[in-house]
């Protein structure tokens, strides 16, 4: 049984549908979201209908509660993270608002937990940042593997048999441009437990690729897959449909175009 596990699509749906081909083409059995299939990017209609008609469960991330109303209104308003919530919200369909105004927290499958962010008290929408911060969220469930995004970058927090915990970053690898999908395998070792941040499909910030993870049951190993991310045409999509190119994307761009200026 192979699990894809993909977080933060972000109304992204070319790169939503690169990580499902390549789940598709490593043989994966179901998928899972770990939320904010909404927010920031230049589609959320066709991202949603994507994962609606693809993915075998879907939770709820903090954009998605933002763009259904069950942020405190002051927040949204305030937070400019927030932006494309407050128009998705206006253009989302009665029909597309109530699916995600349904999406859980938590769930639970085959031995393993799933979450947005923080385990404990989900709604809050805690980053996984720390060591301390991945001892809470193995403390909050019993299950061997724990899943997660949030963040937007993945690693991989190991806690073994005496209760220590450490982090496997995986930045080198994400701070890359990958022309073709590949992944990094980490085999689960008897006796510890493991909690994974599953990066973003759709909206990387600092990385160069999109990112998913591949849970293999039966062989026990995490796959952290690279997917291909066009910055360029994903700058180009923003402003075709008349959304702010984000602060992050103009600065990598501006790298860019200094790197090959001749």
């Amino acid at each position: 049984m192979k699990y894809a596990v993909i977080s933060d699509i972000h109304a992204n749906p070319a790169a939503l549908r690169m990580a499902l081909d390549d789940a598709k083409e490593q043989g994966c059995d179901r998928v899972v979201c770990l939320g904010d299939v909404t927010g920031y990017g230049y589609d959320p209609h066709a991202s949603l209908d994507i994962v609606r008609r693809n993915v075998g469960f879907c939770l709820m991330g903090n954009h998605d509660s933002a763009c259904v109303g069950l942020e405190p209104e002051w927040e949204v308003r305030l937070n400019s993270n927030y932006g494309e919530d407050v128009r998705a919200r206006e253009k989302l369909s009665a029909g597309e608002k109530a699916w995600l105004s349904g999406l859980p927290y938590i769930h639970a499958e085959n031995g393993a937990a799933f979450t947005h962010g923080f385990f404990m008290h989900p709604e809050s929408w805690g980053y996984v940042l720390s060591e301390n911060d991945a001892e809470m969220n193995f403390r909050a469930r019993e299950e061997r593997i724990l899943f997660c995004g949030h963040t937007h970058h993945a690693c991989v927090w190991t806690r073994d048999a005496r209760g220590r915990v450490t982090r496997k970053t995986l930045l080198d690898m994400f701070h890359e441009a990958a022309e073709v999908a590949d992944g990094f395998t980490i085999e689960m070792k008897e006796g510890c437990r493991y909690l994974v941040n599953a990066g973003s499909v759709g909206y990387p910030r600092r990385d160069l690729v999109g990112c998913y993870a591949i849970w293999d049951v039966d062989a026990s190993t995490v796959t952290m897959r690279r997917i291909p991310f066009n910055l360029v045409e994903y700058a180009q999509k923003l402003l075709n449909n008349n959304v702010r190119v984000p602060i992050w994307l103009n600065d990598i761009l501006l790298y860019m175009l200094r790197k090959i200026k001749p």
